[in-house]
This record gives C-alpha cells, sequence and structure tokens, in this order.
C-alpha cells in the first residue's frame, strides 16, 4: 500500500494543522455500487464486488477515506429481526424488535466476533473490510460503519415507541440504550480486527430535530461516550460522529464526549458550526441533494470553497457531503469535491 499522504492530512485536520491541502471524505456508501454499473444488493451480497467498487470510486473521487458497501440494517437481521432489502436501496426495518421490557430482556444480542452467531454482519461487514484493506492501493482511510446507540434503540422499540416511552417508562428506553451500547461496542472492536482505520458512528435519531440538548445527554452522550471510550481502550482509532439536521446545540459538548471528529449536516451553517464546536475537527457540510446530486461541477466546487473558507481556513475541516452521498450523484460532481480540498489551497 502506498502513502500517499492521505492519512497524514487527515491526522492534521484532527490536529487543526494548516497543509497545502484540505482533507476530503466522499461520505459514499451505495454510491459506488452504483457508479460502477451495479445495485445496492449485487455489492452487498458480494464482498469482493463491495471492496473493489468502493475502493474505485474513492480513488476516482479523490476522497481520502473509503468505505465499503455496509448496510446498517444488517445486525437486525442478525438479531432476528424482520429486515427487508430493497434491490437498489438500504435495508429497512418495518417493525419493532420488541415490544415490552420483557421481550427486550429476552433479546438475544449476537457477538460479532463469533461467525456463527452473526453470519450476516460477518459477511457484509467484516469480509468487506478485510477486502478492502488487502486491495487498497493507497492509505486511504477505512471506514467502520455503525448506527449510535439510541438509534439502534430506537431500531429495535420502533423510533415513534421509543420517543413516547420517554415520556412514559424512561428506564425502558434507557435499558434498551444500554443493553445495544456493548452491541455497537463490540461491532467497531470487530472491524477494527476487519481492517477499519476508522469508526464512523451514525445517530440521525440524536438530531436537535427530535430531541432536546437536554434528551441528548440524558439518553445519548453517555452511551456514544462509553463506546468510544471502550473501543479505544481496543485500539486507539479515529472516532467519527455523524448526527442529522440541526446540532448547534449538541455540537458544543461532544468533544468531551470523545469524538474526534464531527460530521454535522448542511442544514447548519459551517462557520457557526466551526465557532460551535471549538477545538474539535467537523467535517462537512456540501447539501448532498441540491447541490451534490443536482448541482453542477461549477456549483460543487463554489460551495465547497465556501464551506472551507467558512469552516476550515485555519485548519480542523475534513470536507464532505452534509449526509450520505446520494445514490444517483454525478461522477463529475464527486470528482470536484475532491478536487476542491486541493484547487481551494492553490
Amino acid at each position: 500500500m502506498k502513502d500517499a499522504g492521505h492519512r497524514a492530512s487527515v491526522e492534521a485536520a484532527l490536529n487543526f494543522e494548516r497543509t497545502e491541502r484540505t482533507p476530503v471524505n466522499n461520505f459514499a456508501v451505495v454510491t459506488a455500487a452504483h457508479s460502477a454499473g451495479y445495485t445496492v444488493t449485487q455489492a452487498r451480497e458480494d464482498p469482493l464486488l463491495s471492496a473493489r467498487v468502493s475502493v474505485d470510486y474513492a480513488m476516482k473521487t479523490k476522497s481520502d477515506f473509503v468505505k465499503p458497501v455496509l448496510d446498517s440494517q444488517i445486525p437486525f437481521t442478525d438479531m432476528g429481526g424482520d429486515v427487508r432489502y430493497p434491490e437498489d436501496d438500504y435495508g429497512m426495518v418495518p417493525k419493532p424488535l420488541v415490544n415490552s421490557p420483557d421481550e427486550l430482556e429476552e433479546l438475544a444480542i449476537f457477538d460479532p466476533f463469533k461467525a456463527s452467531e452473526c453470519p450476516r454482519f460477518t459477511k457484509v461487514f467484516v469480509e468487506s473490510l478485510e477486502e478492502t484493506a488487502r486491495i487498497l492501493p493507497e492509505d486511504l482511510h477505512i471506514c467502520g460503519l455503525s448506527w449510535g446507540p439510541l438509534t439502534m434503540a430506537g431500531y429495535l422499540m420502533g423510533a415513534e415507541n421509543m420517543m413516547f416511552n420517554v415520556l412514559t417508562d424512561p428506564d425502558y428506553v434507557k435499558t434498551a440504550v444500554n443493553k445495544i451500547t456493548d452491541l455497537v461496542t463490540a461491532m467497531e472492536q470487530r472491524m477494527i480486527e476487519a481492517g477499519a482505520t476508522v469508526l464512523w458512528m451514525a445517530d440521525p435519531t440524536s438530531s436537535e430535530d427530535l430531541i432536546s440538548k437536554n434528551m441528548f445527554m440524558e439518553y445519548s452522550a453517555g452511551a456514544i461516550k462509553k463506546v468510544i471510550e471502550d473501543t479505544k481502550a481496543y485500539r486507539d482509532v479515529p472516532a467519527f460522529v455523524h448526527i442529522c439536521g440541526n446540532t448547534l446545540n449538541t455540537m458544543s459538548t461532544l468533544k468531551a464526549v470523545g469524538t474526534d471528529c464531527f460530521s454535522f449536516d448542511h442544514a447548519v451553517d459551517p462557520a457557526a458550526a466551526r465557532k460551535n464546536a471549538g477545538n474539535m475537527a467537523i467535517m462537512g457540510n456540501v447539501d448532498p441533494v441540491e447541490i451534490m446530486m443536482m448541482g453542477t461541477p461549477e456549483r460543487v466546487k463554489a460551495e465547497s470553497y465556501r464551506v472551507i473558507e467558512a469552516a476550515g481556513a485555519d485548519g480542523g475541516l475534513i470536507l464532505a457531503p452534509g449526509c450520505e452521498m446520494p445514490l444517483k450523484t454525478p461522477d463529475a460532481n464527486a470528482v470536484m469535491m475532491g478536487e476542491a480540498g486541493r484547487t481551494y489551497w492553490q
């Protein structure tokens, strides 16, 4: 694997060191499959294909990160959930896995290190990450992926049920979060063993569009902190957290939680994000739909420059879409964002 400066550039951003370029994360998962002419199912079910299309797409788009086609709903299949997998989209969990505290207590949580207990996680996550590490031509960071504990608890209980139980039975919610937190940690540790060099925790249910900062601190922050602490004790790799929507108030708490870099949505003004994040590295936040999918390369370049100017002129920024790159994003737009991280400084 060639040292092309990808990881050094990311490390500089995490340490607020100014360099001759802003690192870029294409924030792509399923986009890579579509770009190569495959369906999500084809890539998800074939670890060799998942790794190849993702590495090819990362190299083509000048990303400093690569993430194979990892479907966050896969763990719920291994827990016995009724997960449906459309041909060209992520899996869907149409109903809760548990409907009462008793069912929650009885729910079996698999061991990610025992393939016999989690054949789907092993194939889609472990084997894809192993193959990505094997074929990687340059030193891109390899992303492991998991839901945050609150979001996983929402899938277990049903998101609406969980929000209702925050008012009627908060201990039930906290028990669900606590139960799933150890699984998130164990999955992250297994992904490290498979080759992940950064860990990506997406927790959209922690958005201020759904819960207040106080609720975040009560139900989510401690669980995220425990996952990060326990995973770093296992092996110290950078911890990235992404939360969708408005996050300006909660953003200021995440450095203390242990987050190395916070990925913020396009709903947040990048200058305000830079101010509220303090000395924590941030990642974002080009609009993934209006700019990346529907815009032109010229608009992508202009918006990328605006984000760098507002949030990364002094370092501490990884340029990326504000949320995952949409499936049908034109390759030219993704390439332009990768180039913008370099050409801004020229």
